[in-house]
């Protein structure tokens, strides 16, 4: 899973990117053109409790890969804004980081900030992309004489379904297709579709307050637009990430967070794109494995091996909340909670696993 950051110059996005990853870019002032990338582990206690009763040689948590996409630049030329929507359109899913903190420096180059309307011009910006993709493809669709006139037909008059819907201001997110329909748009992939989420960065008095200039307004269109939303202040945050364990929690409790900005925003992409993991355990390794929710067990197998997958018997299961309430797995088989399900057995989030195969 890639997430992409994206938003206005000056936004605060490397300095997200950094807080997330765990990076040391260079934090610019939103006149780079450098694409970064990096992944960050998915903060999970319940794999802290598993490597407390499992003691094994290796922990491994499940990953996101993040992407920090420069902001567009009015001067930009044809060329650099085709390469950064190309980045954006290979993102899973899009983290739009408004800006609402003071800065003088920033404000020396960028104004006061305006958050609606960053919000609302970029979710412009990403519609226009959308609607200039889809009339290039009607126009090549009306004007090939090879393509079979049936389906041909078929294709152009969803595409207009679609035009018609962003000429409305609708995020295609938002339209319901039919079986058909998706079929008929397999490999083609639009901005508006992408999952999108909202972080607000915001500056340590605005935390501390909990309030900041607009912020009805941003909740109301984050609200209307089914997008979830985050507030962080990312630059406090990525400076408590660099300080020893102990002296973390003593100023994140200061600031009254209860949990870190990458353990927010990684637990709302899980909920947004419909995400769970399931756990593998034993003194070689305890693992997370990410999937989409009530994943059948035997593709969920092929996300550890194709050869489990391919020689797939049966899957021993049993629930984390059990391990973590009983203690030990001895206990919890005594107390019936161990159980064998087949194939198609729908994965459950928690769901600690041991597949039994033969290739």
């Amino acid at each position: 899973m890639q997430i992409g950051l994206v938003g206005m110059p000056g936004a605060g996005k490397t300095t997200l990117f950094n807080l997330l990853t765990g990076s040391t870019q260079t934090v610019g002032l939103g006149g780079g053109d450098e694409v970064h990338t990096g992944s960050a582990i998915v903060p999970d206690r319940r794999i802290d409790f598993l490597s407390s009763i499992y003691n094994p040689r290796k922990t491994t948590y499940a990953r996101i890969e993040f992407k920090d996409i420069p902001g567009a630049r009015m001067d930009d030329s044809r060329a650099r804004a085709s390469r950064l929507l190309d980045e954006v359109r290979s993102a899973d899913a899009l983290v739009q980081v408004l800006r609402v903190f003071n800065s003088d420096l920033v404000e020396s180059l960028h104004g006061e900030p305006d958050p609606y309307g960053d919000l609302s011009d970029y979710g412009t910006e990403l519609l226009l992309a959308d609607i200039d993709i889809l009339e290039k493809r009607i126009e090549r669709l009306e004007n090939n004489p090879k393509l079979k006139k049936d389906e041909a037909a078929a294709q152009t008059a969803l595409l207009k379904k679609l035009l018609e819907a962003l000429e409305s201001e609708k995020l295609l997110s938002s339209i319901e297709l039919t079986e058909n329909e998706k079929k008929l748009l397999a490999g083609q992939s639009f901005l508006t579709e992408k999952p999108l989420f909202l972080a607000v960065n915001i500056d340590e008095q605005q935390l501390r307050e909990k309030s900041y200039p607009g912020k009805d307004r941003i909740m109301a269109y984050a609200a209307a637009k089914n997008m979830p939303v985050i507030e962080i202040c990312a630059q406090v945050e990525m400076e408590i990430s660099r300080l020893q364990p102990e002296e973390r929690d003593e100023f994140l409790e200061d600031l009254n967070l209860q949990e870190s900005g990458l353990g927010r925003l990684a637990r709302m992409a899980y909920e947004r794109l419909n995400l769970s993991s399931f756990f593998t355990v034993g003194e070689d390794e305890v693992r997370a494995w990410t999937i989409q929710k009530n994943t059948a067990a035997r593709q969920a197998a092929a996300k550890i091996h194709s050869d489990i997958e391919r020689g797939f018997i049966r899957a021993e299961v049993f629930h984390y909340d059990h391990l973590h309430r009983l203690g030990s797995a001895p206990r919890v088989r005594e107390a019936g909670h161990f159980r064998l399900e087949g194939k198609e057995y729908p994965v459950q989030d928690g769901d600690i696993i041991s597949f039994r195969f033969n290739v």
